[in-house]
């Protein structure tokens, strides 16, 4: 934003600034520097439930913000509606926007992420140390790229380049061995039958019926976001079926999650399993 005063803090901060000016009795400073922004960014907006006197600060800011027309952007780890003790009023003004609904990063992603970040030591770090990384730091950018700044800096001391075991070794911290069963494509139809209540013969058969070829479909597509698999590999694994029935299936889940929210929320909490166990 070029020439726009963009101003990016989290609630636990709005929330300091509202005491420590309350204190201070410095109010008036306080509304001018938030309400004249051109752009605000407040993250973590669910932490605001309870606290009354940040709840009335923000909510004059956000109208003072609305009313010039200027930019509000919040986060949160639920949907407004979703917020305890949130007031109304903040509530319906939140839900006055778009609300988009973020995911984890899947595979290719983090993949893309790390090759973006390469530098300078692109050469000492493998492709396969890179799918490797993408592969299991999976919980948010920050780690993916912490995970990658510290095998890069091995690298480079060691003037060398470092293969999977090193890695594994030098992030044992953040991936320790033995606490996450690797994500593939037979782990992702175990636990999407489970979610859904079908079979795991029911997900590799040939059978048509709505209440199996869903469940199939949302596997197909997590394995696509979630391994490096191709598209006639997929199609293979799931009753082997060609690639273009395995494209079908992963761009029909694709659509389907940008307008249901139900889905939404399933895909995720399958992700979330896949993630923690």
């Amino acid at each position: 934003f070029p020439r726009k005063r963009v101003v990016y803090l989290t609630s636990e901060q709005f929330t300091n600034e509202v005491i420590s000016s309350i204190a201070t009795a410095r109010m008036g400073e306080f509304r001018h520097k938030y309400r004249t922004v051109d752009v605000l960014l407040i993250d973590d907006v669910q932490f605001l439930a309870g606290k009354d006197r940040t709840k009335e600060e923000f909510f004059h800011t956000f109208n003072a913000l609305h009313e010039i027309n200027k930019q509000i952007v919040i986060s949160s780890d639920r949907p407004p509606k979703e917020i305890p003790t949130l007031e109304d009023r903040l509530r319906s003004r939140f839900e006055w926007g778009l609300i988009a609904d973020i995911q984890p990063p899947d595979f290719e992603t983090r993949l893309a992420i790390l090759h973006s970040k390469l530098g300078n030591n692109g050469s000492l770090i493998p492709e396969e140390v890179l799918s490797f990384i993408a592969q299991k730091v999976q919980r948010n950018i920050r780690e993916l790229e912490g995970a990658l700044t510290r095998v890069q800096a091995f690298a480079a001391v060691h003037q060398r380049q470092v293969d999977e075991e090193e890695a594994a070794r030098l992030l044992s911290d953040i991936i320790p061995a033995g606490t996450r069963k690797p994500i593939n494509v037979e782990r992702i139809q175990v636990l999407v039958a489970d979610y859904y209540n079908v079979t795991l013969e029911d997900m590799k058969g040939k059978r048509r019926d709505k209440h199996i070829v869903f469940p199939r479909q949302v596997a197909m597509y997590l394995v696509r976001e979630e391994t490096p698999s191709s598209l006639p590999a997929i199609g293979k694994a799931f009753g082997g079926r060609d690639h273009t029935t395995a494209l079908h299936s992963i761009e029909k889940i694709a659509n389907e999650l940008k307008e249901d929210e139900r889905l939404r929320y399933e895909v995720q909490s399958i992700r979330e399993k896949l993630y923690v166990q």
